[in-house]
């Protein structure tokens, strides 16, 4: 029950500030991300230390904070920085014995979840800012409402009908046919969100958008459950209370903002003009 009361507190506080980052934009959502992108770097860390890794945190975690920088300097200066980040967390470590693993994955953490979660702030700041106001919260809000809407059909339709895994030796409780009913629901939210608010979306604008959250989302599930089975652990963390951490959270999200963003910057009419 404790378990239950905490999951409900967490979503009761959790879903306004989301809600409200998404509106506002700006700072607040570049600090809902980059909280949310470095906690999920940190508990990612941590998965890896647990197969005996000796990476430290806090040179891997300032380093993926300059992935951010990239939205208040100019490009090239913001590489930069994260390439002396980069050099710093190689020259200061004593031990050249593992240097290679220990590298490969502090750089696996700064693009997986740091870059690929960034892509939320391009898609908040460049690609729905062309947006009529409101239509830009909606765009955004859309990806979030797509994922959870796929989780949530997933998990129903997977109880109930079923029966032909998806991925036993990663995550034995998916199915097909939990996978199919995820992303039917994705559809439908698609459709939903064309007729009730976004009208200038083109059908396939909602197939392409509800295949990237209903189905690519599920995938980006499955890869974070490689992670936490590799490590032995049931979450990635306790960052949300109720919830686990933020990998368990934002894992679908981290894989589809990307494929969200390109979309909507090189696929879709919707931006055009």
């Amino acid at each position: 029950m404790k378990q239950g009361a905490a999951r409900i507190l967490t979503a009761i506080v959790g879903i306004p500030l989301v809600l409200g980052a998404i509106w506002w934009g700006g700072w607040a959502f570049l600090g809902l991300i980059g909280i949310a992108a470095l906690a999920a770097q940190s508990e990612f860390l941590s998965l890896v230390r647990t197969r005996g890794a000796h990476i430290g945190s806090w040179l891997p975690l300032l380093a993926g904070a300059t992935v951010f920088a990239r939205f208040v300097v100019d490009d090239p200066l913001s590489w930069v920085v994260g390439g002396i980040a980069f050099l710093a967390i190689w020259g200061l470590r004593q031990s050249v014995e593992d240097a290679v693993p220990r590298l490969s994955t502090e750089l696996a953490s700064i693009i997986y979840p740091v870059g690929l979660l960034s892509f939320m702030v391009d898609i908040r700041w460049q690609a729905a800012a062309s947006m009529p106001e409101g239509e830009d919260f909606l765009l955004v809000l859309m990806l979030f409402v797509l994922i959870w809407a796929t989780d949530t059909g997933a998990y129903y339709t997977g109880r109930s009908l079923g029966k032909h895994k998806f991925a036993p030796e990663t995550s034995p409780n998916k199915t097909w046919e939990g996978t199919l009913g995820g992303l039917t629901l994705a559809i439908v939210v698609g459709v939903v969100f064309k007729f009730a608010w976004l009208p200038a979306l083109s059908w396939m604008d909602v197939l392409v958008l509800a295949a990237i959250g209903g189905f690519w989302g599920q995938l980006g599930d499955l890869l974070e459950s490689s992670l936490k089975r590799s490590a032995g652990v049931k979450d990635s963390g306790s960052f949300l209370p109720g919830h686990g951490g933020m990998l368990d959270r934002f894992d679908s999200l981290i894989m589809s903002a990307p494929l969200y963003w390109l979309w909507l910057t090189h696929g879709s009419s919707l931006l055009a003009g």
